[in-house]
């Protein structure tokens, strides 16, 4: 899916789709460094909600274009920015959700699996947004920032859930406070990144393992594991009671009978397309 942007597009934002054997490509278009305003986040919520009810879609990646992934919030207004930002995204209606945490929230309920090919610099609610991400692959160039502290604001996105789980609790304290670069064989080393590439290779690579997934395994039982992934601490008889009512709902279904017959018959699975997940998880 290719076509011109015009500069009024350029300034708002675009989130390009492109679709290739079950797997849904979003791409971050947003001025030189795809800065996140509220305006820009509800197109990539509406984008991934698309997918979500696409029953063609298995997989997303989610990537950026140019040079960087997404450099976050857009200052180019100066020092008041964040706080005019907040005030224009309707930050003093009830139960206000700033623009990272309302992607996050809507990725985490998604019943498909979203690989972040995160391509260069991800810098606030631009690496925030990744978190959320069930894996992410990384450019060897690029950086990832959590400079809240700095900027006299706090952690966002859910970003202090996310990260430590990702991490480690003393990890996630030393980027979130200090607010420092982390590049990305650090990102690798501490379990934020699954793989780091060539700039080059990075969205190639993380098409090529969503088309994997998507050919070999099943809708319903991808969508219970993210469910039982993403349930939040708890202890491990919480954990097993969760399973196991999970693994009885999927046992009963088609797709159980056919992955142990693709097994023993040495081919590759059919899996139903129709996305029975949603009686089997709850979002999270």
């Amino acid at each position: 899916m290719v076509r011109i942007i015009s500069s009024e597009e350029d300034e708002q934002g675009t989130v390009h789709r492109a679709d290739h054997a079950e797997v849904a490509t979003l791409t971050l278009a947003r001025g030189r460094f795809n800065a996140i305003t509220g305006a820009f986040a509800d197109q990539l919520i509406t984008a991934l909600s698309e997918c979500g009810a696409d029953p063609a879609v298995r997989a997303i990646v989610l990537t950026g274009a140019g040079r960087s992934f997404s450099v976050g919030a857009d200052l180019t207004a100066g020092p008041a920015s964040i706080r005019a930002e907040l005030v224009a995204d309707g930050a003093a209606a009830p139960g206000y959700r700033e623009p990272a945490g309302r992607v996050t929230v809507r990725m985490t309920g998604l019943t498909k699996p979203v690989i972040a090919a995160v391509n260069g610099d991800a810098v606030g609610g631009g690496a925030t947004i990744t978190l959320a991400a069930d894996l992410r692959f990384a450019a060897d160039t690029a950086r990832f920032g959590f400079p809240f502290t700095r900027l006299g604001v706090c952690p966002e996105g859910a970003s202090t859930y996310f990260l430590p789980r990702l991490v480690g609790p003393s990890r996630a304290a030393d980027w979130l406070l200090s607010g420092r670069l982390v590049g990305a064989v650090e990102a690798e080393r501490s379990g934020l990144v699954n793989r780091v590439l060539p700039v080059g290779e990075v969205l190639a690579a993380a098409q090529e393992y969503a088309r994997e997934l998507a050919a070999t395994t099943s809708p319903a039982a991808v969508a219970a594991t993210r469910a039982l992934l993403g349930a939040g601490p708890g202890t491990v008889v919480e954990a097993s009671d969760a399973e196991s009512r999970a693994i009885v709902a999927l046992a009963a279904g088609a797709d159980c009978e056919e992955g142990v017959a693709a097994f023993l018959q040495r081919r590759p699975p059919r899996f139903t397309r129709a996305d029975s997940a949603e009686s089997l998880t709850s979002p999270r």
